[in-house]
């Protein structure tokens, strides 16, 4: 229950925000907010990837003094070195005659943003989940009230959106850090990130594949159909982005979970915790879904305003996706629970690039409802990749030794 009351804070602050950013700016100011959006989770998954879940995957609940200075050390340096790139890529934009600045805004708050999520992580993992919901309550008001006196002062703008944003997620990684009692700083980071380092290449590998194919397309968006279209994309994904709270618990559990399910059960118990996970997961994602979906034209204008009811069509095609997301979750926990990245490395590899072509002629052609209609086929092909890839891996089955005996767990890739 604890971890579910956290996603739903952490889910609401944010669904706020988008809201908040779309009635005072309007359609164009959600779509500058979206792309800021866009990269942060890009950043958040390169740090789970080369961070947060190998730790998850190698160790146990408990969890040393140590491996949480230089698990939080390995954070604030991946977000230093994500903001640097940010802002080289801000510069560019310069020169090109683009405008940068929400971007650039986004920028100094990585480290805390990540930093942040380290503790919330570390608090799943170790089965304290109370950590992670202090931390984002704490996140939460904080960013309310920063928020509250900006529009009070006229700076409403994106990047004011986004420093209230890093604000509290500079207090919420105070808070986090001080209930798992550790100093922040950068000492070990470089030693953790190696030490993980063949077991993170693979997760790596894996998201820079996954994110092209299930969320990173959208960059595509405000290119192809430009920033005020893609403002609507965004209030329609934002409608169905709720349904996330769901994941982000069920992944929070589930990992952890399932690397136990593994380790007493071998394949069997692997697979049974497989199933029952998949279940929960999409029986959620179709109450939720299919509510939105019927009543997507009401909730747009009473939520974000009366210019975004035009939305309605397309949020019923993200409801669709994030459907056939749900499909393939357990399989998904699953693989990464018995360490089996590089072969849905390979499938998602293939994902990317045909949600990428896919993306790019749909909405070409159709424009807001032909990204709909990209958004289906980027779920269903994200779908069918990973179940692929479970079926074919077979997670937790070792091979048989000489004499015909076998091992319960398989090793990890790398």
């Amino acid at each position: 229950m604890l971890t579910l009351a956290d996603q739903l804070v952490s889910s609401v602050s944010n669904f706020a925000l988008g809201a908040m950013v779309a009635r005072i700016g309007g359609v164009e100011a959600l779509g500058a907010f979206g792309v800021a959006l866009l990269l942060w989770l890009a950043v958040v998954g390169v740090n789970r990837a080369l961070v947060t879940e190998p730790m998850t995957v190698a160790g146990g609940p408990e969890i040393t003094a140590r491996e949480h200075r230089e698990g939080v050390a390995a954070s604030v340096l991946v977000g230093v070195g994500a903001a640097a790139l940010l802002a080289v890529g801000c510069v560019a934009a310069l020169v090109g005659g683009l405008d940068p600045t929400g971007v650039l805004a986004l920028a100094p708050w990585l480290p805390s943003l990540l930093a942040q999520d380290y503790c919330r992580s570390a608090a799943f993992r170790a089965r304290r989940p109370h950590i992670a919901l202090v931390s984002d309550v704490v996140f939460g008001v904080v960013q309310a009230g920063c928020t509250l006196l900006l529009a009070l002062s006229g700076d409403v703008g994106v990047p004011a959106f986004l420093a209230a944003w890093g604000i509290g997620a500079t207090a919420g990684a105070v808070a986090g850090l001080a209930l798992l009692r550790v100093w922040p700083g950068v000492r070990g980071g470089v030693a953790r990130l190696r030490a993980m380092w063949p077991r993170s290449r693979w997760f790596l590998a894996e998201f820079g594949t996954a994110f092209p194919s299930d969320q990173g397309y959208l960059f595509l968006l405000p290119a192809l159909l430009g920033t005020g279209p893609f403002g609507l994309y965004r209030a329609a994904s934002g409608l169905i982005g709720p349904v996330v709270v769901l994941f982000l618990a069920a992944g929070n559990v589930g990992l952890p979970e399932a690397v136990r399910s593994l380790h007493d059960g071998g394949r069997p118990g692997l697979r049974r915790f497989t199933v029952r996970l998949t279940a929960v997961v999409v029986a959620g994602t179709v109450l939720y879904c299919g509510a939105v979906a019927a009543l997507a034209e009401p909730l747009l204008g009473l939520v974000y305003g009366p210019a975004f009811v035009p939305a309605a069509t397309v949020t019923v095609f993200v409801a669709g996706q994030y459907v056939l997301y749900s499909v393939a979750f357990g399989a998904g926990v699953a693989m990464k629970a018995a360490g089996r990245m590089k072969a849905l490395w390979v499938v998602r590899a293939v994902n990317a690039v045909i949600t990428l072509s896919g993306v790019a002629v749909l909405a070409s052609l159709g424009g807001l409802d032909g990204a709909g209609i990209a958004a289906v086929v980027a779920g269903g092909v994200y779908a069918a990749g990973v179940l692929t890839a479970y079926r074919m891996a077979r997670p937790g089955e070792q091979p048989r030794r000489r004499g015909g005996a076998h091992r319960r767990v398989r090793a990890p890739d790398g």
